[in-house]
């Protein structure tokens, strides 16, 4: 007869050292499986309790580790009564982040253990699906409060962006290119979903940042603005979707935002002295 095990497959748009973080270190695997009572290390033995009641529900020893690629461990649970089976994590980079496969062997092969094997399958599915959503990079987003009005607000975004963002800017149909020094990007228009949302994607980039070789991330990112009115003028809030751990430039471009958006923008609809990139 064929032996059952247990393989379950998720694809993460996040890096693989992201990924490999959430299963190793202690404070992450909290958020998705049950608490360890350390950060796993090859060799270690470790303890997984209930979230709540500080119960032991499963426990086992590190056996292998191939960081970011690959890990083994001896494993059990209460209802096993004490047999140890075999869990493997395998790390695959793909082209959008990373491949992750759970491979459960050395389970119970009886007709009772099967019941064991369909908890731990039910079991797997909902920590991979917990998984899945905890460990999704966050995207670069931010709200400014401003003395402006909408109407301004969204004029001084559209039509402005020389003043707060950079003096380089040519508008082309539905869409410009804004550029700092050697670097510069494109955007197109979108159509938003409210009247007081801007979508922008970015269709060209080329960002000359040292220590990232790929000056083409920005590509296929979007800017998301929503200006919301106030009784003191408007909240502007800004989602960079696709800035986040997935991109090596997340540091550089993180503090461009504070300084262009959070800093810069804020200042010139508030009055104060703007900061845009001049040539």
């Amino acid at each position: 007869m064929t032996e059952v095990n247990i393989e379950k497959t998720i694809h993460l748009a996040a890096p693989k050292t992201h990924v490999w973080n959430f299963l190793t270190k202690a404070d992450l695997i909290a958020q998705w499986f049950n608490t360890p009572d350390q950060d796993l290390v090859e060799g270690e033995d470790f303890k997984l309790a209930e979230r709540d009641s500080g119960e032991v529900l499963c426990w086992g020893r590190v056996l292998e580790m191939a960081p970011t690629d690959f890990m083994a461990w001896d494993f059990t649970v209460g209802p096993a009564a004490g047999q140890m089976s075999r869990v493997e994590w395998h790390l695959v980079e793909t082209h959008k982040g990373t491949s992750l496969t759970l491979r459960h062997s050395g389970l119970p092969q009886t007709q009772e253990g099967f019941d064991l094997i369909l908890a731990l399958d039910k079991g797997w599915h909902g920590f991979l699906s917990t998984l899945y959503e905890t460990s999704a990079p966050q995207d670069y987003a931010a709200t400014i409060s401003t003395p402006a009005t909408v109407a301004a607000a969204k004029h001084a975004i559209l039509s402005e962006m020389h003043l707060w963002w950079s003096d380089r800017v040519q508008l082309q149909n539905n869409g410009f290119t804004i550029r700092f020094n050697n670097s510069h990007v494109t955007y197109e228009f979108e159509e938003a979903c409210r009247e007081n949302q801007m979508v922008w994607r970015c269709t060209d980039a080329h960002m000359i940042i040292e220590d990232v070789p790929d000056t083409t991330e920005w590509r296929g990112t979007r800017l998301l603005w929503e200006i919301i009115p106030t009784d003191s003028g408007s909240d502007i809030s800004l989602i960079h979707e696709g800035l986040n751990e997935g991109l090596e430039c997340l540091d550089v471009c993180t503090r461009g935002w504070e300084l262009y958006f959070e800093s810069s923008l804020k200042a010139y609809l508030s009055g104060g002295t703007p900061t845009p990139q001049t040539h």
